[in-house]
């Protein structure tokens, strides 16, 4: 089995060909590199981790990983488009409450601005440079909580009433500090590799 990771063949020292414990061994030293796989094609068509065919024999298999701050750069640059859609579905559904879909993407929306908020503390030195970031994570944590906990009840009413309250404001304030973060997260990525 050929092996290659973001382009470049690697070999990886097993001699057990399984795809399982091929993948399992790449895994492993991915992670061990800070970095997560957002690609994978067997013998050149793209699959995902649901549908493995575990028992198929793969002459190719090709990854492509990224770190989690190139991850976190890329969805600190798409903040403000996808934050754009979301006030305007907030603005459709206070009309129209019955709108489940858009409901979901908006719940939905919330879980990944949280995922970018967690990230940028865990992944960055931004909680160090700006001192009262832990207290903004605490605050919009509490907040995305309410929301899925509503979700969960299907109070939708209540959805709305902690997004217009608390989560539209946390979020206008991530939008205003996003280009600040990104600059910051660039810098240490470029240290980074400049260290590499």
């Amino acid at each position: 089995m050929e092996i290659f990771i973001n382009g470049e063949k690697i070999n990886i020292g097993i001699k057990n060909t399984k795809l399982l414990n091929v993948l399992e061994k790449i895994e492993a030293n991915v992670i061990k590199d800070g970095e997560v796989i957002v690609e994978l094609k067997l013998d050149g068509e793209m699959v995902d981790g649901k549908s493995l065919p575990l028992n198929k024999k793969v002459k190719v298999l090709e990854l492509t990983t990224r770190s989690h701050r190139e991850i976190l750069i890329e969805s600190l640059y798409l903040l403000e488009p996808y934050s754009d859609r979301f006030f305007e579905n907030l603005s459709e559904i206070e009309e129209e409450m019955s709108d489940i879909g858009k409901l979901i993407e908006m719940v939905s929306f919330v879980e990944w601005v949280f995922g970018i908020v967690l990230s940028l503390k865990e992944a960055t030195a931004i909680d160090l440079i700006y001192s009262d970031y832990n207290e903004y994570v605490e605050e919009f944590k509490k907040y995305a909580e309410e929301i899925f906990e509503a979700f969960k009840k299907e109070d939708f009413v209540g959805i709305i009433e902690v997004l217009e309250g608390a989560i539209v404001p946390l979020l206008e304030d991530l939008l205003a500090n996003s280009k600040d973060y990104l600059k910051e997260v660039l810098k240490e990525e470029s240290r980074k590799k400049i260290l590499n």
